[in-house]
């Protein structure tokens, strides 16, 4: 006989209820693909939490070597893995990230190639162009030939890193300069952003690239994390990054709106404060595969392979595994005699 559970009896009525399932004071949207139930008043509510939460922090440390503004981040929670290629998605914000306290640096290419080469000259060209485009925001100028020459080491890029709160780069060099600087630009989250320099209105060029905050997509887990604003900025301003986000998300986002399971706001130290969440079942949403992009000569390649004693082929991954196929003798006869048909047409052609 299976025992059937047993259930609390109120002590003041006598009648027996279930255990009541205690949840958290959240606004949940069921929708698939509509995020405009958003509460903006829920939004307002959090990020004045975190400003709260801000000052109290600052009070126990002291004033005096502290940035005074912390950065504020959007923890994405999904609800199936995606099956993704680790890359940089970049979202456009109405209101920059930046301020005019925040030290940039600009990474430019060399006019003249060789590491002996004086990089001073290069300097100049550039701080020339940034002066007659009336751009002040830019702190520093460093070529690609000062980061091979003094930046070749770990402790030498940390000190780069820590140095400036921005990065910016020229595009023709910008896949170049990702390998040079290696990791830890990765992990503090200041991946440099390219701009094209041989724009007419440098100004904002460089303007429009300070407006966008990038998201390192993985499939090692179920959370990613991307900056939307700082404690230095407005209130109204940061309402406004996050809800552009959240807008552009349906379409960045592996899987789209549908296999976002929570997103909460957060400081780098403290708690996360919900701002969306949904019960969905994982069952609905199916695991969103991203194919990475490759070159048109990305293919396998076969070709016919002469040194067994029987006729096979080869094939060639581009991952470089090799491949021996065996053909059946049945379709060596068809191919043979194919071939001899058409030579025979080939000379009838000739004859005639």
């Amino acid at each position: 006989m299976k025992k059937s559970k047993k259930l609390k009896v109120n002590s003041d009525t006598g009648i027996k209820k279930p255990k009541a399932i205690i949840t958290e004071d959240i606004t949940c949207v069921e929708s698939d693909t509509d995020f405009k139930d958003l509460s903006r008043e829920h939004i307002q509510q959090c990020i004045s939490a975190i400003f709260h939460l801000t000052e109290e922090q600052l009070k126990d440390t002291n004033v005096l070597f502290s940035d005074g503004y912390k950065p504020i981040f959007m923890q994405i929670t999904c609800i199936r893995v995606p099956q993704v290629p680790r890359r940089q998605v970049r979202i456009l914000l109405p209101n920059s990230l930046a301020s005019l306290e925040d030290d940039i640096a600009l990474i430019v290419c060399d006019l003249e190639k060789g590491r002996r080469k004086d990089y001073e000259p290069t300097v100049n060209h550039y701080k020339e162009l940034l002066e007659k485009c009336g751009c002040t925001i830019i702190k520093d100028i460093i070529p690609i030939n000062q980061i091979k020459t003094e930046y070749d080491q770990y402790e030498l890029k940390r000190k780069l890193v820590e140095s400036y709160d921005h990065f910016l780069v020229d595009g023709r060099i910008s896949g170049h300069v990702s390998h040079l600087l290696g990791k830890i630009f990765y992990n503090k989250r200041k991946v440099p952003t390219s701009i094209k320099m041989d724009k007419k209105d440098l100004k904002s060029e460089i303007e429009y690239a300070l407006r966008k905050t990038n998201m390192r997509l993985h499939s090692l887990a179920d959370t990613h994390i991307i900056q939307v604003a700082n404690t230095s900025m407005e209130k109204k301003n940061i309402l406004d990054n996050v809800i552009a986000v959240c807008n552009q998300l349906n379409n960045v986002y592996p899987g789209g709106w549908s296999n976002i399971r929570a997103i909460r706001l957060k400081t780098p130290v403290g708690p996360g404060f919900p701002i969306y969440m949904t019960l969905r079942n994982k069952n609905i949403v199916s695991i969103p595969v991203v194919k990475p992009k490759r070159p048109k000569a990305y293919c396998n390649v076969e070709g016919e392979l002469t040194t067994l004693s029987s006729n096979a082929k080869v094939v060639v991954t581009p991952e470089g595994d090799v491949i021996v196929k065996k053909t059946s003798s049945k379709k060596l006869g068809n191919k043979k005699r194919k071939s001899k048909e058409h030579k025979e047409n080939e000379k009838e052609e000739e004859s005639k």
